[in-house]
């Protein structure tokens, strides 16, 4: 992945595991560091990416896919987020994303079991009646705000022999914001949990900024402790500028 900016060790880390062919990987640490940006972008092949975000009333229909109705008074089945990583591009199998899934219910856990295990025992077969498997490439990365990839089910946890701690901004999320804004962000979203605002915090304040004064962006955006914080810095980095 080319980027202008080093990446962190975390990221480093990620880029290469994913460089020896380890296909399953989970990344864990706090919000707001770029955990599902990374895993969608960073070693994506042709067959791209799919993302499920894991809720505790989502169905298994949002994994492997449903029947849906269509203009015709039928049915047309649509394939869900691990079915489409699974197929890919139809040649190369894709990436699937699976944000928060420590929060999957026990029944989509037990499908995410079929999705991720290894390419050579995995298989599926849906209600259309086809039976589908990985194609080659496909990949899975798990992203989760836990503290410790052991709090995961034993048995998913098993599926995914690497898991890293991302405690740093992944560099290229950072790069959307504006210049005198990156390096205060990577400080912050790296800070103490009391102290702590994740990037998406810092989007929120940027768009807010566009129409009102900083001082009260960052009141909305971060909450007053958090915001008189951030004024401070970035007064200090205008300073040094």
């Amino acid at each position: 992945m080319t980027t202008d900016y080093a990446l962190p060790q975390c990221w480093q880390d990620f880029e290469d595991v994913l460089a020896t062919g380890i296909d399953r990987v989970v990344l864990f640490g706090p919000p707001g560091t770029g955990k599902t940006y990374g895993g969608l972008t960073q070693g994506v092949n042709v067959g791209g990416s799919y993302r499920l975000v894991c809720t505790e009333d989502m169905t298994s229909a949002d994994v492997s896919g449903m029947f849906m109705p269509d203009k015709s008074g039928g049915f047309t089945w649509l394939d869900g987020s691990a079915t489409k990583a699974w197929k890919g591009n139809g040649a190369f199998g894709g990436r699937l994303v699976v944000d928060e899934v420590d929060k999957a219910s026990g029944d989509v856990s037990a499908l995410l079991l079929a999705y991720t295990d290894t390419v050579a025992s995995a298989s599926m077969d849906l209600p259309t009646g086809e039976r589908i498997k990985p194609n080659p490439g496909f990949t899975a990365v798990l992203t989760s705000n836990i503290e410790h990839p052991d709090d995961l089910p034993i048995a998913l946890r098993d599926r995914f022999p690497v898991a890293i701690e991302i405690n740093q901004p992944h560099p290229n999320a950072l790069a959307s914001l504006p210049e005198h804004l990156r390096e205060v962000a990577k400080a912050c979203v790296s800070a103490e949990p009391e102290r702590r605002i994740s990037l998406r915090g810092f989007y929120a304040y940027e768009t807010l900024r566009r129409t009102m004064t900083e001082e009260r962006a960052a009141t909305i955006a971060f909450g007053k402790v958090r915001a008189e914080a951030f004024i401070d810095a970035l007064r200090i980095g205008k300073l040094g500028a």
